[in-house]
C-alpha cells in the first residue's frame, strides 16, 4: 500500500515552519537591537496597541493561547513596565491589560525590524501572490475557528 503523503508539503508543516522562522528571526533581530522582547510578546503588544485595554481572556482568544501561557507572557511584559493589569470595573474577577507609555518608546524600533523581516519574507513575490497567500491563511483561520 502506497502512502501518498509528503509531510514536507503539508500545510501544517509548512505553516509551522514559517511561524518558527519568522519568530526566531524576529527574536534574533530584537536581541541584536538590544530589545528584550520575544516574538510572542510583540504579538501581544500589537493586539493591545490596536485594540486598547482588553481582558486577559480576550487577549488569549486573539492570540489562541491558553490561560497559563497568557499569564506568563503578561508577567514578562509587566516586569518590563510595558503593560499594566487593572481590575475590570465591570467585573472585578477579570483584569484589563493596557500598554504603558514606556512600551511606546520601543514600538517604533520593533515595527521597523518587523517590517524589514516581512519584506525579506516576501522577496520575489508579487503583490498578487502576497494577497493570495494572506487570503488563503485568513480563510484557513476562519475555517478552523468555526470548528473550535
Amino acid at each position: 500500500m502506497a502512502f501518498d503523503y509528503d509531510h514536507n508539503k503539508s500545510l501544517g508543516y509548512l505553516s509551522g515552519l514559517v511561524n518558527r522562522l519568522l519568530s526566531n528571526t524576529l527574536a534574533a533581530r530584537f536581541q541584536a537591537a538590544n530589545i528584550d522582547m520575544t516574538a510572542e510578546q510583540w504579538g501581544a503588544i500589537l493586539v493591545l496597541l490596536n485594540g486598547g485595554a482588553i481582558t486577559q481572556g480576550q487577549l488569549g482568544e486573539k492570540l489562541c493561547l491558553e490561560k497559563s501561557s497568557v499569564s506568563r507572557l503578561l508577567e514578562g511584559l509587566e516586569r518590563r513596565d510595558w503593560i499594566i493589569r487593572t481590575k475590570n470595573p465591570k467585573d472585578s474577577r477579570q483584569k484589563l491589560v493596557t500598554p504603558t507609555p514606556k512600551v511606546l518608546e520601543t514600538v517604533e524600533r520593533c515595527s521597523n525590524i518587523a517590517r524589514t523581516i516581512l519584506k525579506e519574507a516576501h522577496r520575489g513575490m508579487t503583490e498578487e501572490e502576497q494577497l493570495a497567500c494572506q487570503s488563503a491563511l485568513l480563510r484557513i483561520i476562519s475555517n478552523l475557528n468555526k470548528g473550535a
